[in-house]
């Protein structure tokens, strides 16, 4: 039993700093963009892609994304 929670306990490790890392590194070219100008741009990019993929999902997902969408206008 205690063989298996130690694996658990690395699994859970591991899955979290992947996250981690991802969100770094997804910060880290935010930050690239914003230095170079072309975060508005991305931004106008991505957001369609954004919107459109919570439209899908509906429910708690959508209201989330149009409230923060609206929030930033």
């Amino acid at each position: 039993m205690e063989t298996y929670l130690g694996y658990l306990a690395i699994r859970f490790a591991m899955i979290g700093g992947v996250i981690a890392l991802a969100l770094l590194a997804l910060f880290a070219v935010a930050m690239i963009l914003r230095r170079m100008g072309k975060l508005d741009r991305a931004r106008a990019v991505v957001e369609p892609m954004i919107r459109e993929s919570a439209r899908r999902r509906g429910g708690l997902t959508n209201m989330v994304v149009e409230r923060v969408v609206k929030e930033r206008r």
